[in-house]
């Protein structure tokens, strides 16, 4: 995949914001850069904890599979911004954010 720059616009509700980003990051690169934080653990596409709607565009996951998905959510539009680039402009709704740690007594 040659270096480009595409758009990603994210979705919530009816509020929509974009930006610009590079074909060589990964959508969660893209984002942190962007300064959201996201909702992750394994960064390989395995454990399925930053899923994400796709609602336009398409995303690729070059040599990397998305096991981390299951059929159902393929078919319902999902991915994992944490392996998949951009290979279209897209659109994706506002990933999960991390969940606030607890305190331990």
């Amino acid at each position: 995949m040659r270096d480009k720059t595409l758009k990603i616009t994210l979705s919530q509700s009816d509020q929509r914001m974009s930006y610009q980003t590079s074909t060589e990051e990964n959508i969660i690169e893209s984002l942190e850069k962007q300064g959201r934080e996201v909702r992750k653990a394994c960064d390989n596409g395995v454990c399925g904890v930053c899923l994400t709607k796709l609602y336009a565009g398409e995303v690729d996951y070059g040599l990397r599979e998305p096991f981390g998905l299951n059929q159902k959510e393929l078919e319902q539009g999902y991915i994992l911004p944490c392996i998949a680039h951009c290979k279209t402009d897209i659109e994706i709704e506002v990933p999960p954010a991390p969940r606030p740690k607890r305190n331990r007594p």
